[in-house]
């Protein structure tokens, strides 16, 4: 993604993070808070504070842990923030209960009223942790595994 369009992104996350706040939108708030995370003529910048930004957002809207799997981390090749997807699940795993979101998520798919389509339907979601060698302190081989490890 061009720096352009990814500041474009990055303002529509704060957005939706500060809408759902129910804060008062500043245009200058939105530049400070994105100057924290470095020079704002780095793409760099622009990523972390997507990450932070799409993260936080996955973690303060969680209505149920099913969603993250099926919904905020079911990074497909198709969505807008397909390569972004490691750096955001990694702020994600910053809130300290982020581990145990995913697993109460894992165990909400694997039990009624989900199907076995409901969960072929978080391949993005599984195709992410299958390339990390660590979840927390979870040692993850691939997305079956650690499906495995929190279900049984």
């Amino acid at each position: 993604m061009k720096l352009p369009e990814l500041k474009h992104k990055v303002y529509e996350s704060w957005l939706s993070l500060v809408e759902f706040k129910g804060q008062a939108l500043n245009a200058h708030e939105f530049k400070s808070e994105v100057r924290k995370f470095g020079d704002l003529r780095r793409k760099a910048t622009w990523i972390k504070a997507l990450a932070r930004f799409e993260a936080s957002f996955a973690y303060r809207s969680c209505l149920d842990a099913s969603s993250l799997l099926l919904y905020s981390f079911n990074f497909t090749s198709d969505r807008w923030d397909y390569e972004y997807r490691n750096q955001i699940f990694e702020e994600f795993l910053m809130y300290g209960d982020a581990i145990d979101l995913i697993k109460l998520g894992l165990e909400q798919i694997y039990q009624h009223p989900y199907t076995e389509d409901d969960r072929k339907e978080a391949h993005g979601f599984f195709e992410l942790v299958a390339g990390r060698r660590r979840l927390g302190s979870v040692s993850v081989e691939s997305g079956r595994q650690l499906t495995a490890a929190h279900t049984a």
